[in-house]
């Protein structure tokens, strides 16, 4: 347990430390979302090892459970980097181009 403690204390310090460095950092916003996704990474991962390692549950329930943070963890990075929106409009256009058209009721099939 004490080691769960000293990880949650270095998770506290390193987010004080990372609100604390933030205000002095004059950088253009694309740039200041490169340290939030590093951190919330590194959150995840925490978080999800803890999971996995300290609360029994059933293996399929852990496997369904990984993949949805890993899904949800990419679709966040993707939208925080700016690309999440190009991708969608890009996947409906597809899919819209590659849509039959049904059959009309007057016409012979």
């Amino acid at each position: 347990m004490l080691p769960v403690l000293y990880l949650l204390i270095a998770l506290i310090v390193v987010a004080l430390v990372a609100r604390g460095i933030k205000p002095y950092l004059p950088a253009d916003p694309t740039i200041q979302a490169i340290p939030n996704v590093v951190l919330a990474l590194l959150v995840v991962g925490i978080v999800l090892f803890l999971i996995n390692s300290y609360i029994p549950m059933a293996q399929s329930i852990k496997v369904i459970l990984n993949i949805v943070v890993v899904v949800a963890t990419c679709v966040g990075v993707l939208k925080a980097v700016g690309l999440w929106e190009p991708i969608v409009t890009t996947w409906n256009r597809l899919i819209n181009s590659h849509k039959l058209e049904p059959p009309s009721a007057g016409k012979p099939a």
